[in-house]
């Protein structure tokens, strides 16, 4: 099974990633990318490891890097990462996902 990142998924890395570089550079920044996208890698081999998400059917909820962000994703052929965003946001709703 492969891992794809779509589109909106693929846009917040990269703001998380502008983010961490503003307010602490590079290395900072890559760690905290390398924190959420090792985790998303692996969900190629458990793609059932995260819960399911009550607020948006077939869609499932995967708690990364310390319970700092939240990857919203769903099984079909492949897993498919929806959206990434910080856990303390409010919650995610269908509006949020790119589908």
């Amino acid at each position: 099974m492969r891992v794809r990142l779509l589109d909106q998924a693929k846009a917040d890395l990269l703001e998380l990633g502008q983010y961490y570089r503003e307010v602490g550079g590079d290395v900072l920044a890559r760690k905290m990318i390398a924190r959420i996208k090792q985790p998303v890698l692996s969900l190629k081999d458990m793609p059932e490891v995260g819960v399911p998400y009550e607020l948006a059917p077939g869609m499932r909820r995967l708690v990364v890097a310390g319970g700092i962000f939240l990857v919203f994703y769903r099984v079909c052929t492949d897993v498919e990462v929806l959206h990434i965003r910080r856990a303390e946001r409010s919650p995610a709703t269908m509006d949020d996902f790119e589908l």
